[in-house]
């Protein structure tokens, strides 16, 4: 039986009545709920709810009681978002449903992505070579943030016992994630994106150093590469080959080659570091995409410290996303848990056809399906998962 996941906010459950959020779920062939359990800022518009039209959540924070005794001592300390005060602990609503029969849960973590910490923390965010702090980013050297990010994770495993985590963004983020009114007159290049989304921040280069990567010269040759880019009338690629070769677009310049290749480590040994603090019975996931380099992720690397990959394609063409499953299947072997993630935003997904065609395609390679997003979407529209859902197990 395939797994079949839709993700969802706390807020929603609220609106909608937890019990006719499962009601909604179970009618198009859902068997679990990918709750929001740590989230960042954003403002949603959601035809799905029927109080929310509009809504911009709290920035930064975690939908479940914390226990303060936990944090005790901590640097970094994760903020109770205000409504699990006023409408409920819906994750504690929903294990003590999954425990009388009930849908299966799985925590929706995001780890590393989160405004309101990088402000209150700026010695331990993401910075460019210029020194410049990304405040939206936590930076996975830095040992404050990575203690958050562990001990969030363990509260939630030990606490609350959900089927499943999935983690989001424990890795660098990128310069062009982002933030809020985000301005660009260049325009930035891709390679541009790629380098002003590297870090070089204290962690970093102490990191770096004691893995014997000279990272100030790598920092250095950034410096002179953007510079050169900011100073040019138009915009000009100074790797043409960049999205073909990736990090080996850079390997005429061997601090900052050696560089790239060392900054999955931190990324990696986090990874292993949350692993090793979830008890057995609780799987953890990977949120995974094309492109996911960008931020550090050495998927090869990763997939000894989890239990699957969730992999988002939802961008991907159809006609490419067996190519892609399959890829994805062959990195994590027969054993671990593959999961397709889908989008029901239109015109990304033109139509219910569209989506069904989508999900057979990544059938033959995957364990099951997530789809975004329970309230982001028409009511209507989350039909088409029923019928895409159906149409993959008649197969």
């Amino acid at each position: 039986m395939s797994e079949v996941s839709v993700w969802a906010y706390p807020w929603d459950l609220h609106d909608l009545g937890l019990e006719a959020a499962m009601t909604t779920l179970a009618g198009v062939g859902a068997g679990m709920v990918s709750l929001a359990t740590s989230y960042h800022a954003g403002r949603f518009l959601q035809p799905g709810n029927p109080t929310r039209r509009v809504y911009y959540p709290q920035d930064g924070t975690v939908y479940y009681k914390v226990d303060p005794f936990r944090w005790a001592g901590a640097e970094i300390v994760p903020v109770q978002a205000d409504i699990v005060r006023t409408e409920g602990d819906k994750l504690a609503e929903l294990v003590r449903r999954r425990d009388k029969g009930g849908p299966g849960i799985s925590c929706w973590t995001v780890c590393l992505h989160n405004s309101r910490l990088g402000f209150l923390h700026p010695d331990h965010v993401v910075r460019t070579a210029h020194g410049d702090a990304q405040h939206y980013g936590l930076c996975p050297s830095s040992p404050a943030a990575r203690a958050y990010v562990v001990g969030l994770v363990r509260e939630i495993a030990e606490r609350y016992r959900p089927d499943r985590i999935e983690l989001e963004s424990p890795d660098f983020l990128g310069f062009s994630h982002g933030f809020h009114h985000e301005k660009d007159g260049l325009p930035v290049l891709p390679e541009d994106d790629f380098l002003l989304g590297l870090c070089f921040c204290a962690h970093c280069l102490t990191r770096s150093k004691a893995a014997g990567i000279d990272g100030d010269a790598a920092r250095a040759a950034v410096v002179a590469l953007l510079d050169a880019a900011f100073v040019r009338e138009l915009p000009e690629t100074q790797f043409p080959d960049f999205q073909a070769l990736g990090l080996e677009a850079f390997a005429r310049l061997p601090a900052l080659h050696d560089y790239l290749l060392w900054r999955s480590e931190p990324v990696c040994s986090l990874v292993a570091e949350i692993k090793a603090v979830v008890p057995p019975g609780v799987r953890l996931l990977l949120i995974d995409f094309e492109g996911s380099w960008w931020g550090g992720v050495d998927i090869a690397a990763i997939v000894r410290h989890v239990d699957g990959v969730l992999h988002c394609a939802y961008f991907t063409p159809v006609d490419r996303i067996p190519t892609l499953m399959a890829g994805a299947r062959s990195v994590l072997g027969p054993e671990k848990t593959l999961i397709a993630g889908f989008q029901l935003f239109h015109p990304n997904v033109k139509d219910r056809a569209d989506l069904e065609a989508r999900v057979a395609a990544a059938g033959p390679w995957v364990d099951g399906y997530n789809f975004y997003n329970l309230c982001l979407v028409p009511p209507k529209r989350l039909d088409w998962i029923r019928t895409a859902v159906a149409g993959a197990k008649a197969r």
